[in-house]
């Protein structure tokens, strides 16, 4: 069986196609895997290495609305990508296409779905978000079935042939790591504090750690807590360590990349980032009390609506960015952390929210059409 995925751009895209590859691979050690992306994309750097898995990039970019001269631009880079998928659909000749969204997975996806028509290849599509992506938005009038993360996503497809409801893929290891001694020491954490683990996604948030850095002091004084920051970039970790040195806050431990990130959640009591589509996936799955701040300059404003709908089941709590300058993020942060009572009752909502059991879905929904490739 061969199978291509395609999308990325960002970790909300990548990160679910490597769950769904590594859940195949352990099934199936024999299925012949593909990823189309591009070279500029975060699927570059972590799948053009992997020897299990043929990376093959295209060239391909966002849609420009900025005038005549954007459509034009688009249009010429649109029909690229598709000249592109095509060769690289007939040298690989997958029987199943996957896209996880983003605009490198429209092209090589649609490719796909047309050839469908005559030849025996079924296309999936996998969102994310709440609001669906463009190009998802348009593939799904094409695609043979069309998976989604969230029950509210229906609505961004009314045209889909299939709908199912699988949740959001996390990578297997954040499911099985507990809080230890040995978690807190790999991080030089004290066991006995309360821990916030703070992020901004997979390319980080400097707002995020401009927040941290002014409220330094104050975090500094609390003895009861201790700060986890991952900043995504380095010159903003040498930037943030310089203010913990300058303030003394011996409390805070600033990180520019973590690739243990499930130690990192079992030792959390508080998580604080961006409300990216697998950052909550991997809140609710990992049953963490956590306060998100919506990114409102993503498309569709879809991190604020994935923010709300995790809200209105009590499972977060959301600051806007006009709550964060009336009180400041450090403040919200430290109040948030000191109410026990709270933490309990968002974690244990998280967890009642998460789906544990995505991959297993979602493979099961790839086997299905799987065998009607076969057929």
């Amino acid at each position: 069986m061969r199978i291509l995925f395609a999308g990325g751009g960002t970790g909300g895209h990548v990160y679910p196609a490597i769950a769904m590859i590594d859940e195949l691979r352990r099934r199936d050690s024999d299925c012949e895997v593909a990823y189309v992306g591009t070279r500029r994309g975060l699927e570059a750097r972590l799948l053009a290495e992997r020897s299990d898995v043929c990376f093959l990039p295209i060239h391909a970019r966002g849609f420009d609305r900025r005038g005549l001269r954007g459509r034009l631009k688009t249009l010429a880079w649109l029909a690229l990508s598709l000249v592109e998928a095509f060769a690289t659909l007939v040298r690989f000749r997958p029987q199943v296409v996957v896209g996880v969204g983003g605009y490198s997975s429209f092209a090589p996806v649609f490719v796909a779905a047309i050839l469908g028509r005559t030849f025996p290849i079924r296309t999936l599509i996998h969102e994310q978000n709440v609001i669906g992506g463009l190009a998802n938005r348009i593939l799904s009038r094409f695609v043979d079935s069309v998976m989604v993360s969230f029950e509210e996503s229906e609505a961004s497809f009314p045209r889909a042939r299939r709908l199912i409801v699988t949740g959001n893929p996390i990578r297997e290891e954040l499911l099985h790591v507990k809080r230890s001694d040995a978690a807190y020491r790999l991080f030089g954490l004290d066991p006995k504090r309360r821990t916030i683990l703070v992020f901004g996604g997979s390319r980080g948030s400097s707002e995020i750690a401009e927040q941290i850095r002014y409220g330094i002091e104050g975090i500094a004084a609390d003895v009861d807590l201790q700060i986890l920051m991952i900043t995504g970039e380095a010159e903003r970790t040498d930037s943030l360590r310089r203010a913990v040195r300058d303030a003394g806050a011996s409390n805070v431990r600033v990180e520019t990349y973590v690739d243990r990130m499930a130690e990192a959640f079992a030792v959390a009591d508080l998580v604080v980032c961006r409300a990216g589509a697998t950052s909550l996936a991997e809140i609710t799955a990992c049953g963490k009390a956590s306060l998100l701040i919506p990114w409102r300059g993503a498309a569709d404003d879809h991190q604020w609506e994935n923010a709300r709908t995790i809200r209105d089941t009590g499972a977060c709590a959301v600051a806007d960015e006009d709550v964060i300058v009336r009180h400041g993020l450090a403040r919200l942060m430290q109040e948030l952390a000191d109410d026990e009572a709270t933490l309990i009752r968002l974690a244990g909502n998280a967890r009642r929210r998460g789906r544990r059991d995505a991959r297993a879905v979602i493979l099961g929904e790839l086997e299905s059409m799987m065998r009607g490739a076969q057929a």
